[in-house]
């Protein structure tokens, strides 16, 4: 999809000419798409969202959407970087920073408390749960941004990992890809719904005792 301006005008090519809006107006309806797609994609995921559903009611038409996301996919990238942002101060606090000289107790802690933010969490549980990230038709742009996303992931856990075995805590094996090993056990949530409930928390504590226990160095 194209975007041209021509005199201070936006041309879509997918609805022909739209108004332009102030900087002040762009913030204040960008920011009202995404508090309507959190409703949307929370109640009905993103396949069964559409552009009509994301603009009602704002005063802009469907054409004017793409002024301000690529796509309705692009949107929902957006949300999701932002929940995971509003959240991971949280996370931290109640794992790493909570067991900063305890690495089991710390890797156990962060992955138990992922886990149970997506099964409550109604955007996380759209992506990891109900897979909605292969609903996903994504545009260039929305595939870096998922590889940065999961880069993202490893990066903000990746410092705790390095303090670890700079005090020699954990086994010889470099930070960066014991951090990547810890984050590797949250893709198992995407067979959630394959796995009976009870069968698959029994699954993932054996998952996050096995890298608890096998990440950090044993006492001699």
């Amino acid at each position: 999809m194209e975007i041209q301006q021509n005199s201070g005008r936006v041309s879509s090519l997918r609805g022909g000419p739209v108004r332009s809006f102030t900087d002040e107006e762009r913030e204040i309806i960008k920011r009202k798409i995404i508090d309507r797609g959190k409703d949307c994609f929370s109640r009905y995921g993103i396949k069964k969202t559409g552009i009509e559903d994301l603009t009602e009611g704002l005063g802009i038409s469907k054409s004017s959407f793409y002024s301000f996301f690529i796509s309705k996919e692009d949107l929902f990238l957006q949300i999701f970087k932002e929940e995971k942002e509003a959240l991971k101060d949280n996370i931290l606090e109640n794992s790493f920073l909570k067991y900063r000289t305890e690495p089991d107790k710390a890797i156990r802690a962060y992955l138990r408390y992922v886990l149970d933010i997506v099964d409550n969490h109604p955007i996380w549980r759209k992506v990891l749960i109900e897979k909605e990230q292969f609903e996903l038709t994504i545009s260039r742009s929305s595939e870096e941004e998922l590889k940065n996303i999961r880069r993202d992931n490893v990066a903000i856990i990746l410092p705790f990992f390095e303090e670890w075995e700079e005090a020699g805590l954990l086994i010889d094996k470099p930070a960066r890809i014991l951090a990547e090993t810890t984050q590797t056990v949250l893709s198992f949530i995407h067979f959630r719904n394959e796995i009976e409930d009870e069968d698959f928390s029994e699954i993932m504590e054996i998952f996050i005792d096995l890298i608890a226990d096998n990440i950090v160095k044993k006492s001699s």
